[in-house]
């Protein structure tokens, strides 16, 4: 195996590690973008202040940060954490996924998965919104995971639909009854659509047991992290009881990815011995 070498995994590490790096920033952007209206095809990086064109010596993730102070070079403003944390986790999280799947498609394809989890999970914080398109995104990616394993005759494809489609609708219609019958009273939103479509995108990643471990972890990231992000600003129209629920779901299937199957497989042998 190329990665029994200490020398070539590390390497492969550090690889992974500045790839999440970059990741993460160009993550940042585009959650600002999409918050803003801003297209995220079109345009130069710019400071969100002045609206200076960033320079290269302003991209490189978190050490830009660091040497300018947290302020911009141009106009002195104050340039938020936010921006050196977020890349600092994505590059946590594709490290971990390394170290978990190796040199492999999964790895791809949940580190591809990690970053659409950190950019709506940004734009959720701002907006209180998870937005379609990052949805469909982490759907194609799913899609053209199966694909991928169909080609390199790593697995049985339709097996993979199968279990695929079981685990999104499994984990999503009893969501989305429950959502229903609590709407009604509660008298207001329990569950919003954004995070309904997001577990059922991990369904479709994690499959059903898997993913009722998620839902447990997802609702105590929540309860713990409810009462302070209940205090951020919200968007005019918001209810004001409402918290940003996806990055607890987002946190929840970082989790799954590492701990998931484990977690499951220890569970059921439980009631086996």
């Amino acid at each position: 195996m190329v990665l029994d070498s200490p020398v070539v995994f590390a390497y492969c590490a550090v690889l992974m590690a500045v790839l999440g790096l970059c990741m993460g920033s160009f993550v940042n952007c585009m959650a600002w973008r999409v918050t803003h209206g801003e297209s995220v095809m079109h345009g130069r990086s710019h400071c969100t202040t002045c609206g200076h064109e960033l320079g290269i010596l302003d991209l490189i993730p978190v050490l830009s940060w660091v040497f300018s102070r947290g302020r911009c070079r141009y106009c002195g403003e104050h340039v938020s954490g936010r921006y050196p944390i977020t890349e600092l986790v994505s590059g946590v999280a594709y490290v971990s996924v390394f170290l978990v799947y190796g040199l492999s498609l999964e790895t791809i394809e949940l580190c591809a998965f990690c970053s659409a989890l950190l950019a709506l999970s940004l734009i959720d914080l701002d907006s209180l919104i998870i937005p379609n398109s990052i949805i469909l995104f982490c759907i194609a990616v799913r899609a053209a995971y199966i694909v991928a394993v169909g080609v390199t005759g790593q697995g049985d494809v339709a097996m993979l639909v199968r279990d695929t489609l079981i685990g999104g609708f499994a984990v999503a219609v009893p969501l989305l009854l429950l959502s229903l019958v609590m709407d009604r009273v509660l008298g207001r939103d329990s569950l919003g659509g954004g995070d309904l479509k997001l577990l059922f995108v991990a369904g479709l990643y994690f499959g059903w047991m898997q993913c009722l471990f998620l839902v447990l972890v997802a609702c105590i990231v929540g309860l713990v992290a409810g009462p302070l992000l209940r205090g951020r600003s919200k968007p005019e129209d918001a209810d004001p009881k409402s918290f940003p629920f996806g990055p607890a779901i987002a946190i929840a299937c970082w989790i799954c990815m590492l701990a998931g199957g484990p977690v499951v497989s220890w569970y059921l042998n439980m009631f086996l011995i």
